[in-house]
């Protein structure tokens, strides 16, 4: 499946193309046709004596958008057009079965309207897409929705001048929130991130002589956290130019630098405003994407064995991988329970090596001191004997 969605993907670049391809040459022969008959009808305004007849020059006219004209170059270039839309739809065809019935992976959940147009215009904001996220604010009845959109419009500003390949503003940004960057008042990665990328800027643009003076201007507030990073930095400015720079200190060197730049400043704004660093509703989305085919399968094989529908059941009978990129935190979940482990209900280690939660294990013990047997192995047990587990970044 996931060979014929990329060849899906394969045919959709392939129509856009085609698209900005036919739009171009859809209007140089929808000028041309202006042309010829702004033309015609200058010729039949002048009329007089000697002067062409109107049914003359309509024919003429006629003929020339008739014949291998400009009408015939729109022609042919929408049909260009179809033909890759068509091939699209061929490969959609085969990519997705268009017969499954995706009411099946649904459930009856009533959502909460409000919220979700408040997330949907928060995407927007943060594409920074704004003409559309104040109409969809507008449409829905979003209220404060400047003050949601205001923090995304500073966002951006600084984002566009990283993509213009100008720090300044952004190190501005890092000066003024160096508190809370790096609580601990030493200036942050981040910082020491766009000071090391206006260093590599400089040895590349003008050479050694304004890195090394840009290196003696900035670089001394820094030496104390990052003194083996600024060492790296004055060894790709001693072997610039040669074999060796390539090799050992590609990752300075990458023109991917500046893309990074801006994800980490994207990422360290959103901190700062309290939001994930991406986008809620896209992970929502590509999540649900991924986790779909699966939801079908789990379907039909639970409507095949007759039991109860997907669509009505309180919680999934088996677990969803749905791929690392969606684990965002560890989490331990009881297998007697299937509950996720809490401070309350702390995950305990048996002696025979299996994890539960404390509150299952008091369920099959019914009393701390009384002995009970695992119920994945015969092994006994007491559960004012149990070792409480603590995992790290564990919720």
């Amino acid at each position: 499946m996931a060979a014929s969605l990329e060849a899906a993907q394969g045919e959709a670049q392939k129509v856009v193309k085609k698209q900005k391809v036919c739009e171009g040459k859809v209007n140089r022969s929808v000028q041309d046709m202006i042309d010829l008959v702004t033309q015609a009808r200058s010729v039949m305004s002048a009329g007089g004596e000697g002067g062409e007849p109107p049914e003359a020059v309509l024919a003429q006219l006629r003929s020339k958008l008739a014949s291998d004209g400009p009408l015939s170059a729109a022609t042919d270039s929408t049909k260009d057009l179809h033909s890759a839309v068509g091939k699209l739809g061929k490969a959609l065809d085969k990519a997705m079965d268009m017969d499954l019935d995706i009411c099946k992976a649904m459930r009856d959940v009533q959502p909460d309207e409000a919220s979700m147009s408040l997330v949907v215009a928060e995407h927007f904001y943060r594409e920074g897409r704004f003409d559309v996220g104040d109409l969809f604010a507008e449409e829905s009845h979003i209220e404060l929705a400047a003050s949601i959109k205001q923090p995304y419009v500073a966002m951006h500003s600084v984002l566009d001048q990283i993509r213009a390949k100008n720090l300044q503003p952004a190190l501005d940004w890092a000066t003024e929130h160096q508190n809370s960057l790096s609580p601990d008042g030493e200036p942050s990665t981040f910082e020491f991130q766009l000071q090391s990328l206006n260093f590599v800027s400089l040895l590349k643009e003008q050479g050694r002589g304004a890195a090394l003076a840009y290196a003696k201007q900035r670089f001394e507030r820094y030496q104390v956290r990052f003194m083996r990073d600024i060492q790296r930095l004055m060894g790709c400015l001693l072997y610039y130019g040669r074999p060796l720079a390539e090799q050992q200190y590609s990752d300075l060197l990458s023109p991917s630098a500046w893309e990074n730049a801006a994800a980490e400043f994207t990422r360290q704004a959103c901190s700062l405003m309290g939001q994930a660093s991406e986008s809620p509703l896209a992970v929502a989305v590509a999540a649900g994407a991924a986790a779909l085919p699966k939801l079908f399968k789990l379907a039909a094989v639970m409507e095949q064995n007759l039991q109860d529908d997907l669509r009505t059941c309180e919680q999934l009978p088996v677990e969803l991988e749905i791929g690392n990129e969606f684990v965002f935190h560890s989490i331990f979940a009881c297998p007697v329970s299937r509950e996720q482990s809490s401070p309350d209900n702390p995950p305990v280690l048996l002696p025979c090596n299996h994890i539960l939660c404390e509150q299952s294990v008091l369920k099959i013990a019914k009393s701390r001191t009384r002995v009970f047997k695992c119920p994945y192995c015969p092994v006994e047990a007491r559960a004012d004997n149990l070792r409480t587990l603590v995992f790290p970044d564990v919720e």
